[in-house]
């Protein structure tokens, strides 16, 4: 656990330092690629945290569009990413091993560092992979009341499909690891969704190296 928030911590340092560069705000703002997206999101929060199996029993989910999404790409490949997400936990579900016998609410909100690796192909691609790691805070009304609110550390790994003159296709699993009540209020985290990539206004993307 000491290692993700090293990891994370080190990341979002980075992300900041590159916002802090000698230009101004406005040409700052100028020079940066924004994209915006509206994602279906599952959470997978049954407290077995090394149980990887395909069950979609496990999965709490509502109906699209449960999370939206911004980045604003930086510089050489990175990117400072939030979100915000939605959803219910299902009555007779499996919340942090405890069978849950009403409906319950989860919201989640991030802040997360990205490195898109699109950077390193020769030339410019549709598929734009990416790693992306951060901080997090999490409400779930299911669990234990003095562990209802948490930080999170999060890791994951993502990949964007731009189709067709700035829409794609947005697919991203996140580990999210509790700060406070132990291993089992770790969850993961999936989500699908329609992003919109928004061209910089100088026609010079800060992405690129």
């Amino acid at each position: 656990m000491r290692s993700f928030k090293t990891i994370s911590l080190s990341l979002l340092a980075l992300g900041a330092v590159y916002t802090a560069s000698s230009q101004t705000f406005a040409q700052r703002l100028k020079s940066t690629t924004f994209v915006f997206g509206l994602h279906e999101h599952i959470v997978i929060d049954n407290g077995k945290e090394y149980q990887f199996k395909f069950d979609t029993k496990s999965w709490q989910l509502t109906p699209y569009p449960s999370k939206i999404t911004a980045e604003a790409y930086l510089k050489k490949g990175w990117g400072l990413q939030t979100e915000f997400a939605y959803t219910n936990y299902k009555a007779n579900s499996t919340v942090d091993n405890v069978l849950q016998l009403k409906d319950n609410t989860f919201f989640s909100t991030d802040l997360n560092v990205r490195y898109h690796f699109e950077t390193l192909f020769l030339k410019p691609s549709f598929f734009d992979p990416f790693l992306t790691v951060g901080y997090g805070f999490t409400y779930r009304s299911a669990v234990n009341k003095t562990q209802t609110s948490t930080g999170t550390n999060n890791v994951g790994l993502g990949m964007n499909f731009f189709i067709y003159k700035g829409f794609g296709l947005s697919l991203q699993t996140v580990g999210k690891f509790a700060l406070k009540g132990g291993g089992k209020s770790n969850y993961l985290h999936h989500s699908v969704g329609i992003v919109y990539k928004l061209k910089p206004l100088s026609n010079k993307p800060a992405l690129k190296p």
